[in-house]
């Protein structure tokens, strides 16, 4: 196996192992946010304890944890409540609060875990265009085989249909990458982290079927092969970066993890303390 081929094997491994923070407005349908910047409507999604969502109705952004968030009572507070309110669950019941001060201790609580959610879909973006080098030069490989005086319109035509392959393999693991570090919930994080790990086989068998047809390539003409040979290493090159941001994208998973957890630590604070100081109203 090549030094790509492992560069992209384990960074599927770390992307499937990653946070659970997700990224996303809770309502559907929700318009997907841009590659390019950071959304304004955030959600974070945890995967148990009594739920609770910071709600902004003027922004129409809601952060959110547990198991059991009631959509519909939230959306019945963002129609009657104006800015920013606390909604949660206490032994079944729902409760809110719109106490400035509780609200700012939520907001700042979430805030280091969610900077870290945009900083991994910024690498996917990243993953991304690396994958795309990566499949230009798989298509340069194809031409240059069509350009070899001894090679047959079958391997030609194959080596074309590969590089297009890998170049298309690699857009759609740079989204999926993305999909996942914005995944609203666990299943739909685990379900990302399936499709990257499906496009990096896919992307495997093609770079191994490449490398197949190259071979027939240089039995048949050792010269030109050699060219080839640069741009397989040319490839390589191109797949070292992808281990870096492999490292980083582990490196902010654990961070993340770390953050999500502090997070909801200190918001299930606020929430105590709101219904021990008489700050928060049943919701009815």
């Amino acid at each position: 196996m090549s030094t790509s081929h492992r560069l992209i094997l384990s960074l599927a491994g770390i992307l499937i192992s990653g946070s659970a923070l997700a990224v996303q407005p809770p309502q559907p349908p929700a318009p997907p946010a841009a590659p390019a910047a950071p959304s304004k409507k955030i959600s974070i999604s945890m995967g148990s304890g009594d739920g609770y969502a910071l709600v902004d109705s003027n922004e129409d952004s809601v952060t959110m944890a547990g198991t059991d968030v009631d959509g519909q009572q939230i959306k019945q507070l963002q129609r009657s409540l104006k800015g920013q309110f606390l909604w949660f669950r206490d032994q079944g019941k729902g409760y809110v609060t719109q106490d400035a001060t509780l609200l700012a201790r939520v907001r700042d609580a979430w805030k280091p875990s969610q900077d870290l959610g945009f900083q991994m879909s910024g690498l996917g973006k990243q993953m991304s265009e690396h994958g795309k080098a990566m499949g230009e030069l798989g298509s340069k490989m194809g031409a240059h085989g069509a350009a070899q005086a001894n090679v047959g319109a079958r391997d030609v035509a194959q080596l074309q249909a590969l590089g297009r392959q890998q170049q298309e393999l690699g857009r759609k693991m740079g989204e999926a990458a993305r999909r996942q570090a914005q995944a609203t919930t666990e299943t739909a994080r685990r379900a990302a982290g399936r499709e990257v790990e499906r496009l990096q086989q896919q992307m495997e068998d093609a770079q191994d079927a490449m490398e197949e047809v190259n071979d027939r390539i240089a039995t048949a003409q050792e010269r030109e092969a050699d060219k080839v040979d640069v741009l397989s290493r040319q490839m390589d090159q191109r797949g070292k970066p992808m281990e870096t941001l492999g490292k980083q994208m582990e490196a902010l998973g654990r961070q993340q993890e770390k953050a999500t957890k502090a997070a909801d630590k200190a918001t299930r604070q606020v929430i105590a303390q709101a219904l021990s100081e008489g700050k928060a109203k049943p919701v009815r």
